[in-house]
């Protein structure tokens, strides 16, 4: 993970803002509910840090026993017409921002909005969306 997400969650974290450490089994369950794998960076993500974020925005993932916030986000989009080659990171409600599975080969993340008028890609990588969202939480706290 970029050096620079890792000094701002140390900076501007508080305590149990990130669910913490998540087994390999907890994230294979996920994929396999949701019927694809995960690109390696948010998996990377998601076995170090579970789900969580800083001043008040946060990023889908896993729970552990207690479930996956990803699951249901994504479930909850595709029902709205989502693609299911895509994984929901964050649900604000009236858009999605979203990853393609591994298999795709693509770590860009985009907007998708209900209605579903087609993808727009905001981020080229993964880390740059993180980046980007925890720099406005931390400018609006």
């Amino acid at each position: 993970m970029d050096e620079r997400i890792s000094k701002m969650m140390d900076t501007y974290g508080e305590e149990e803002d990130f669910f913490g450490k998540v087994a390999e089994e907890s994230i294979v369950k996920a994929e396999t509910k949701l019927g694809v794998k995960f690109p390696l960076s948010y998996r990377n993500f998601i076995k170090r840090y579970g789900s969580g974020g800083i001043c008040g925005v946060e990023l889908e993932g896993i729970q552990g026993d207690l479930g996956a916030s990803v699951v249901d986000a994504t479930e909850r989009w595709r029902k709205l017409g989502l693609d299911r080659n895509l994984i929901v990171l964050e649900d604000s409600g009236e858009f999605a921002r979203c990853m393609y599975c591994a298999e795709i080969r693509e770590d860009r993340v985009f907007s998708w909005e209900r209605g579903g008028a087609g993808l727009n890609p905001r981020y080229p990588t993964f880390n740059d969306y993180v980046l980007d969202l925890f720099k406005e939480g931390i400018h609006n706290w």
